[in-house]
């Protein structure tokens, strides 16, 4: 009897995972992004921000009219911002430059092309550099290197929208409009949180496989 109760439950489940499959829409692709970074740390009263930009992957998999999955892999994800301070006609500006590999499985809700999607972003560092550049009238800017100690992973809640446009049956232009919200510290700075938080847009080229 427990057998065939165990043979009930696998039979069940197989069926419902060859219902699901037999629905399944994949369709893969090359991603561009432009993003803007807003850099926010604690007891900070100067305004950083800057723009990057980001190439990477997109699967999107529906399992029926409404329910999917869509990742975002980005292969190279820039996130640069800067800062400037003029005193006495002196300006000093202080810039930022990230880049990482980051990955992003959402879950996703569509309506007729429309979809929202949330999920969590992994971000694993490539780069990190900074600059620092001290300009006066009449004087020759000194610049010199300055380099903060990043994490090397980070964590963000991905949250956005976007629409996928049908060009053929076999082929989708997809466009997406993403929040990045930080949830853990950029750097290394004891007893100081900041982070990073990030818009973007995104445009990819999907191909039905």
């Amino acid at each position: 009897m427990k057998s065939f109760k165990h043979l009930l439950v696998f039979s069940i489940l197989f069926f419902m995972s060859a219902n699901i499959l037999a629905q399944t829409t994949v369709m893969i692709g090359p991603r561009v992004t432009g993003n803007y970074n807003i850099y926010n740390q604690k007891g900070s009263t100067l305004s950083w921000n800057g723009i990057g930009v980001g190439v990477g992957a997109v699967v999107d998999a529906s399992f029926s009219k409404h329910i999917g999955l869509m990742v975002h892999l980005n292969a190279f994800d820039m996130r640069n911002f800067s800062t400037s301070l003029t005193t006495n006609n002196v300006v000093e500006e202080e810039s930022q430059s990230l880049s990482y590999i980051t990955l992003e499985p959402m879950f996703k809700t569509e309506f007729s092309g429309f979809f929202m999607v949330a999920g969590p972003s992994v971000g694993i560092k490539l780069n990190s550099s900074g600059e620092y550049t001290r300009s006066q009238t009449g004087a020759t800017p000194q610049v010199s290197a300055d380099n903060w100690d990043t994490k090397s992973i980070r964590f963000d809640i991905a949250v956005g929208t976007g629409y996928t446009f049908k060009l053929s049956n076999e082929i989708g232009l997809g466009t997406d409009f993403m929040a990045q919200i930080p949830l853990t510290s950029t750097y290394n700075f004891i007893g100081v949180s900041n982070s990073i938080f990030t818009l973007k847009l995104g445009v990819s080229l999907k191909f039905k496989i």
